[in-house]
C-alpha cells in the first residue's frame, strides 16, 4: 500500500473512532486501549498497538473532564502514535511519549471544532423556533461529521507528510534522545495512576493501597492477578462496611 493509501487508512480509522464521542455513538471505541488495537488492527500489527493503547490508556485513566475543559485529544494521540510505530519502526516506548505532545496538538483542533458547533447550536435554536424539524436534523448531522474530520485530518497529515521523515528521524536519532524517550514513555503509567491516586484517596483506603504495592513490586504477577487480588480486597472491605451498617440498624431498632 502507498503512503497515499496508508494515510487514507489511518485518517479514516482515526476518524471513526473520533466520532464515537462526538458522533452519537458512545460505544467507549475512542478510549486509548481501544484505539491502540483497533489501528494496530488495522494496520495489521495487533501485538503493537495493544501495546501503545494499553500502555496510553493507564496515562489517561485519571483524566477526566470537568464542564467547559478540553483535555488533551487522547483519542487522535494515540491513532498517530501507534500508525507511527507500525509504519516507521518508532520505538514502542518513543511511540507512548510521542503520544503525549500529539493529544496536546490535537486539542487545539478540537477547541475549533467546538467553536465552529457553537455557531451551529445557535441556527439550530433558530430552526426550532421556526418548527423547521428537517433542517435541524441536517444541522445535526452536519455538526457530527465535523468531528469525524477532527480524527481524520491529523491523522492524515501525520501518516501523509510525516511517516517518512518520522522514520529518517528514528534512524538517525541520537542514542541520548532514544534513550530519554523510553525513559519518559515508561513513566507515562506510573503518572497516570498517580493522578487517579490523587483523585481516589482516602486516609481509610491507604493500606489496601500500600499492601497492593508491596504484593506487585515483592513478588510480581500479572495485571490479572493482581487484579483479582484488587477485587478481593473490595469485596471484603464492602462486606465488612455492610456488617456495620446492619449492627447499627440492630442497635438502632432495640
Amino acid at each position: 500500500m502507498n503512503n497515499l493509501g496508508l494515510a487514507l487508512l489511518v485518517g479514516v480509522v482515526a476518524g471513526l473512532l473520533e466520532w464515537d464521542i462526538y458522533g452519537g455513538i458512545h460505544l467507549k471505541a475512542a478510549r486509548p486501549i481501544i484505539t491502540g488495537t483497533v489501528m494496530g488492527l488495522a494496520l495489521g500489527d495487533l501485538e503493537t498497538g495493544l501495546y501503545v493503547g494499553g500502555t496510553l490508556e493507564l496515562v489517561y485513566l485519571g483524566n477526566i473532564t470537568v464542564g467547559a475543559a478540553i483535555p488533551p485529544d487522547a483519542t487522535c494521540g494515540t491513532a498517530i502514535a501507534t500508525a507511527l510505530c507500525i509504519i516507521s519502526g518508532l520505538d514502542r516506548e518513543a511511540a507512548v511519549a510521542l503520544a503525549l505532545p500529539v493529544a496536546v496538538c490535537a486539542q487545539m483542533l478540537q477547541m475549533f471544532m467546538w467553536t465552529l458547533n457553537g455557531g451551529f447550536m445557535h441556527k439550530a435554536d433558530a430552526y426550532a423556533a421556526e418548527g423547521d424539524i428537517d433542517k435541524l436534523c441536517r444541522l445535526q448531522i452536519g455538526g457530527c461529521i465535523m468531528f469525524f474530520f477532527q480524527g481524520f485530518i491529523p491523522a492524515f497529515l501525520a501518516i501523509f507528510l510525516g511517516a517518512d521523515a518520522v522514520s529518517t528521524l528514528v534512524n538517525n536519532m541520537p542514542d541520548w534522545i532514544n534513550t530519554w524517550l523510553k525513559v519518559a514513555g515508561g513513566m507515562m503509567p506510573a503518572l497516570g495512576f498517580a493522578m487517579l491516586f490523587v483523585m481516589m484517596y482516602k486516609k481509610k483506603l491507604l493500606p489496601y493501597f500500600i499492601a497492593g504495592f508491596v504484593i506487585a513490586a515483592a513478588f510480581g504477577g500479572t495485571l490479572i492477578s493482581i487484579g483479582v487480588l484488587g477485587m478481593a480486597a473490595a469485596l471484603l472491605y464492602v462486606n465488612s462496611m455492610d456488617e456495620k451498617t446492619e449492627r447499627r440498624r440492630g442497635r438502632a431498632g432495640n
